[in-house]
């Protein structure tokens, strides 16, 4: 079944970050305030067909009980990892397969990757054909930009509407602008035109500088798109997608900070704990003496000083939160 057919209209997704949204932050998400979809770390294709297998495998780790609204990114250049990467993740309990034809990263593009790809229609071609044969039973997307170092907006996307994918996510700026100017929503708004034209049953997702759900609503009552996928936004608020009015105060923030230690360490994560510190601007923000607390968290070097560090300073945060799910 598509179940991107299945969604709320418009619906939200987490949008796949580096060290970021791995199986901890999306067990947290999942529990305070849940998109309608997550997708995971993007994944190497040569990482996952390699000697490195064991460490990319980290990536591809499912929550229990996580709701089947989870799709995997990938991403390479040669289309037989990716079809043995889709016959692998096939039988993992994905929600569908995603295809990274975005990141802009400079090495990346360099090799001919991800957002490097913009343009060789032939080579995409094949690395769609290869996942559809390694996995002919999940259903099929990209995520990608408008361009390289110019705008292709309408040759581009022209071309990845004729490959009857079931999403198309579209970040709002060519590779070399990375995130320095404001997404393009004019250009996003072209590409739900030419959906609507060329291939009405793919849904089309709008993706840059969304700063809250009101404001992902008000950009899919402009634009028309099916979807809006947040990605940094969720450093300035985790509560994004929740359409009630959670209190974002500091207990509920710092509640919610004790819950990522949790998960943390009962996933027994392989990730350093200076990756996990990047976490703390998201909790720690925008309330009198924030910017002094998380100079003091910032050089913990293990989860119980952190929380140590947090109970001296506030005696009861209280997490706003729904049940844990099992894990």
């Amino acid at each position: 079944m598509n179940f991107w057919q299945q969604l709320p209209e418009p619906f939200f997704v987490l949008a796949p970050m580096d060290d970021v949204t791995d199986v901890v932050f999306r067990q947290l998400v999942a529990e305070i305030a849940p998109p309608d979809v997550f997708v995971t770390e993007f994944v190497s294709v040569d990482g996952l067909q390699s000697a490195g297998r064991e460490s990319t495998m980290e990536r591809l780790r499912i929550a229990p009980g996580q709701p089947n609204n989870l799709i995997v990114q990938i991403w390479g250049n040669d289309p037989e990892l990716y079809y043995k990467t889709a016959q692998d993740v096939a039988q993992m309990g994905f929600a569908g397969i995603d295809i990274n034809l975005g990141c802009p990263e400079r090495g990346i593009v360099a090799r001919g990757c991800c957002a490097g790809l913009i343009g060789n229609n032939e080579k995409v071609a094949e690395i769609l054909a290869a996942v559809r044969a390694g996995a002919p039973n999940l259903p099929l997307s990209v995520k990608t930009r408008l361009g390289i170092r110019e705008m292709v907006t309408e040759e581009w996307t022209t071309f990845l509407l004729g490959q009857d994918l079931a999403a198309l996510t579209i970040h709002g700026r060519t590779a070399r602008e990375m995130s320095k100017v404001p997404a393009h929503w004019d250009e996003i708004a072209k590409v739900v035109k030419l959906k609507n034209e060329l291939a009405p049953q793919t849904v089309i997702i709008g993706n840059g500088d969304i700063t809250s759900r009101a404001h992902g609503l008000a950009l899919a009552a402009q634009t028309g798109v099916d979807g809006l996928m947040i990605g940094r936004g969720i450093f300035h608020d985790p509560f994004i997608f929740d359409a009630s009015d959670t209190l974002r105060d500091p207990d509920a923030m710092l509640a919610v900070l004790m819950r990522h230690l949790e998960l943390y360490e009962q996933w027994g994560s392989s990730k350093s704990f200076q990756t996990l510190k990047k976490f703390f601007k998201i909790y720690v923000n925008s309330w009198p003496g924030a910017a002094e607390l998380r100079t003091e968290l910032m050089e913990a070097t293990t989860t119980d000083e952190v929380r140590r560090i947090i109970q001296e300073t506030y005696t009861h945060p209280t997490p706003p939160i729904a049940a844990p799910i099992p894990g």
